[in-house]
């Protein structure tokens, strides 16, 4: 997370520029960005393969002096706001421990008092998209269900719908696309009088993730755009990067390589300025496995090497179950079969432990067509 574009609007909500300043001030000596290193390759792919992954210790001693500045200055609401969007933030920023700290800080302060409803609702949330995060299906829906309870006593509309867009995302996942499907419609219709624009393209983000998986393009890149054009509207970094993410997967799909390096570019590009460590981690598998289609092994491997990097920093187990499948891509082209047959296997079982349905056939199938590659070979 570090010091980023995205800190500081958050602070900016809270605090005036002299606040922002000496907090700044207090704490700018102890936490630094680290220098990048610099490697021989084109200059987008050199700023993105030499960027430094954070170790954690300084993104909680941001937190640590930010927390401890702002209980002093904020009321109780207000604070309890502000726990929260620091603990999107670093769920994004890929430092989980730190997010789910923060979001039972805010359950703790809450559960004793009527009032703050709506902030325990949020962080059993906040808790629901973490699970998420890390594959851990049956404890999002625990948290999802949790919240729900609680936006039903404030009879909250729109606090459904972010459940059921959350349910949605946990179906989706799994690759139950009906399911998934059955939980956007019916968050659809509780948002029927809303004009909450972000909440709604969270909605057309979900389906155009199903629309890509079903085959309907138009439909998927239709929603893609318009979730994109209210992100930009309301200047959200964060869900900016998501989505360009989500095209450049699409293009990728459609075998237009050169439209999906560039999306994935500006989704990185996006995502290094403001530490968003989940969103780096899928970049580099996209890009990866674009350059695995065009036969370019090297830098193929080098993608995949710095997505495992950051994949295991933030435990995104189903990000290293799509890492082995690539390398395992790499490993058939430059016929080395028995460590690709190894590493499709371990794509497979890990896809298979979370069960993650859409992401095992996908290796299962390039298992299959490496078990054809070595009968041709051994035919010829």
């Amino acid at each position: 997370m570090s010091l980023n574009k995205e800190l500081v609007g958050i602070l900016s909500q809270y605090f005036d520029k002299n606040e922002i300043a000496k907090f700044y001030h207090n704490i700018f000596d102890s936490v630094k960005l680290e220098d990048k290193t610099e490697i021989k390759l084109n200059k987008i792919d050199e700023s993105q393969l030499s960027a430094k992954i954070p170790i954690g210790i300084k993104e909680r001693e941001v937190i640590n002096h930010l927390t401890t500045f702002a209980e002093q200055k904020l009321t109780k609401e207000s604070f309890l706001a502000l726990l929260l969007e620091l603990a999107h933030l670093t769920t994004f920023s890929g430092e989980v421990s730190i997010a789910t700290e923060l979001s039972q800080d805010v359950i703790a302060k809450c559960e004793s008092d009527d009032k703050l409803l709506k902030y325990l609702a949020e962080a059993h949330l906040s808790l629901a998209r973490i699970a998420w995060s890390q594959a851990y299906w049956d404890q999002s829906q625990k948290e999802v269900s949790t919240s729900y309870k609680i936006y039903s006593k404030l009879k909250d509309k729109e606090g459904f719908a972010k459940c059921e867009n959350m349910l949605a995302t946990i179906y989706g996942e799994q690759g139950d696309i009906q399911k998934s499907l059955t939980h956007l419609e019916t968050g659809l219709a509780f948002l029927a009088d809303s004009d909450n624009i972000s909440l709604r393209a969270m909605f057309e983000v979900n389906l155009g993730i199903l629309y890509n998986i079903s085959g309907d393009n138009g439909k998927a890149i239709w929603n893609y755009k318009n979730a994109l054009q209210k992100y930009e509207k309301l200047n959200d970094a964060r869900r900016i990067a998501r989505v360009r993410h989500n095209i450049g997967m699409l293009f990728t799909k459609m075998g237009e390589y050169q439209s999906a390096l560039e999306e994935f570019n500006q989704s990185i590009s996006i995502s290094l300025e403001n530490g968003y460590l989940s969103n780096c981690a899928i970049g580099y598998i996209g890009k990866a496995f674009i350059y695995t289609k065009l036969k370019n092994s090297a830098l193929a491997e080098v993608f995949t090497d710095k997505a495992m990097e950051i994949s295991y920093k933030i435990n995104d187990t189903l990000s290293i179950a799509d890492i082995y499948k690539i390398k395992g891509m790499i490993q058939g082209d430059l016929e080395n079969f028995d460590l690709s047959e190894e590493l499709f296997e371990n794509s497979i079982r890990l896809n298979d432990d979370f069960n993650s349905k859409l992401n095992k056939a996908e290796s299962e199938d390039e298992l299959n067509i490496l078990y054809n590659k070595i009968d041709d070979k051994e035919v010829r």
